[in-house]
């Protein structure tokens, strides 16, 4: 109790006196956007567990490190069992540790089947949406879109389900299919934000595939399908089905052998970059770093 007791205080005290000036500024001159990409958060409702140490740690390194990001994109599994007090710990080490303001949460089938063999997925549902608000999203679904810099992010959601086949109504597609389209006639990149990978997204998945290769033949510049679950990093972590096609299996930012593990996405005016990072270590990860010029 009195050593968790000493890592606390002694994150707070680094945070509040902290040197502006000392902050890293390793953003180019030619990136327009920058994202801190992360996935299986699994935030524990009691605030002085090893598990919630070692994730505020995390957060204290990002919010350190990479504060010239101009989003944070958790992609599901926010939560441990979506319950309200993991939300509130999760936002409290946002706010405290994470200097990136700007967030793009992502319901995760933790957050969704609320750890019950009788979930209650309309109580889950509304506790992600109470976090989106306080995060400054406003939407009534699961699902939501919203732009960084003049790059749109698409946010599925689990409408239940989803421990064991992942339901995502044909409402929610149509809206994905328009929302897609409208945004590839940007001529932008566009972060599409699934936590389950492609091939694990049940019965959306055909549907899914085929909105992608209809939208994908009119698309100036790559989409990235970021999704999350399997917690480990390897040869399923990015695949490339096209040029205008990318998919990012994150591994988990808490449990992996290192902990720590996301990626960062930086976009310029022609290519994205995908760089695997230690944020624990502030290490880039070379062996997974993919450029994807467009």
């Amino acid at each position: 109790m009195i050593a968790r007791l000493f890592v606390t205080l002694s994150l707070i005290f680094s945070l509040l006196f902290q040197s502006p000036s000392a902050l890293p500024s390793r953003r180019a001159d030619d990136v327009k956007m920058k994202a801190v990409l992360i996935s299986d958060l699994h935030s524990d409702g009691d605030f002085t567990r090893d598990r919630s140490n070692s994730l505020r740690q995390i957060f204290f390194e990002i919010g350190r490190t990479q504060s010239d990001s101009d989003t944070i994109v958790m992609s599901g599994d926010l939560t441990n069992s979506g319950d309200p007090f993991e939300y509130m710990n999760l936002q409290n080490f946002l706010d405290l540790y994470c200097r990136i303001g700007n967030r793009v949460p992502e319901i995760g089938n933790h957050d969704s089947w609320h750890h019950s063999n009788n979930p209650n997925y309309a109580m889950a549902q509304m506790y992600f949406k109470m976090f989106c608000r306080r995060n400054g999203i406003k939407t009534d679904k699961v699902y939501y879109s919203k732009e960084v810099c003049g790059v749109p992010f698409i946010v599925l959601g689990v409408e239940e389900g989803d421990f064991g086949e992942p339901y995502h109504s044909d409402e929610q597609m149509d809206w994905f299919e328009k929302e897609l389209g409208a945004a590839v006639r940007k001529g932008e990149p566009v972060f599409v934000i699934c936590h389950k990978p492609i091939d694990l997204i049940g019965d959306s998945r055909e549907r899914m595939e085929g909105i992608f290769t209809k939208v994908c033949e009119n698309a100036a510049a790559p989409i990235i399908y970021v999704s999350g679950h399997c917690h480990k990093i390897g040869k399923t972590t990015f695949s490339q089905p096209n040029e205008n096609l990318v998919y990012l299996n994150l591994p988990s930012v808490l449990y992996t052998e290192d902990g720590g593990l996301g990626f960062t996405a930086e976009i310029t005016d022609t290519k994205v970059t995908l760089t695997g990072m230690n944020f624990l270590e502030d290490t880039v990860l070379n062996e997974y770093t993919y450029v994807i010029e467009y």
